[in-house]
């Protein structure tokens, strides 16, 4: 009798791409939407010089929350302003928006939502006789050269309203003299 020989199974090694590929698109989309939330924090505007201004040390605690609320000119509709395009001091309060991560909010409803972030973060060491516990949010106010000081001071007393105070106002540093 003949011994039959055992069948041998052949297996082809090649590589499923299907889940590579998965995955270097959620990379993709992830990388995308985390660009466009950094983009946003910043409006484009010209920052007032300020002599006595630090810059942002690179080092600095990365875990602390931080908002950034910008104060800029912008109109509705065709956007034109005469006055501010031509490099004027533009003082209708109409154009003057406040905004938080790219989002615009009214002189009324920018105070709802600093109490939402205050709420956020709370600071650790809670006074049991203070009547509010304070935030340990950082919030830095960016305003438009030509803005309105008055738009500043009030988004400052809402910061206080709301138990937010880590305040700073962001300034440009002025250039150098040749």
């Amino acid at each position: 009798m003949h011994k039959r020989k055992v069948a041998t199974v052949q297996d082809p090694q090649s590589p499923n791409l299907i889940p590579m590929i998965d995955i270097m698109f959620r990379l993709l989309l992830f990388f995308l939407l985390g660009a466009d939330m950094a983009a946003r924090e910043t409006a484009t505007m010209v920052l007032a010089d300020a002599d006595k201004s630090k810059e942002i040390d690179p080092n600095r605690d990365e875990t602390e929350p931080e908002t950034t609320i910008n104060i800029h000119h912008e109109v509705a509709g065709d956007g034109a302003c005469p006055i501010y395009d031509n490099g004027g001091v533009c003082r209708v309060k109409e154009h003057w928006l406040w905004s938080i991560s790219g989002k615009s909010y009214t002189k009324e409803t920018i105070g709802e939502k600093l109490k939402e972030l205050a709420e956020l973060s709370p600071e650790d060491h809670v006074d049991p006789d203070a009547k509010k516990v304070l935030s340990r949010r950082k919030v830095m106010i960016r305003a438009d050269k030509s803005a309105p000081y008055g738009d500043v001071q009030k988004v400052i007393e809402m910061c206080g309203t709301a138990t937010l105070y880590k305040v700073a106002v962001v300034g440009a540093l002025p250039m150098p003299e040749k």
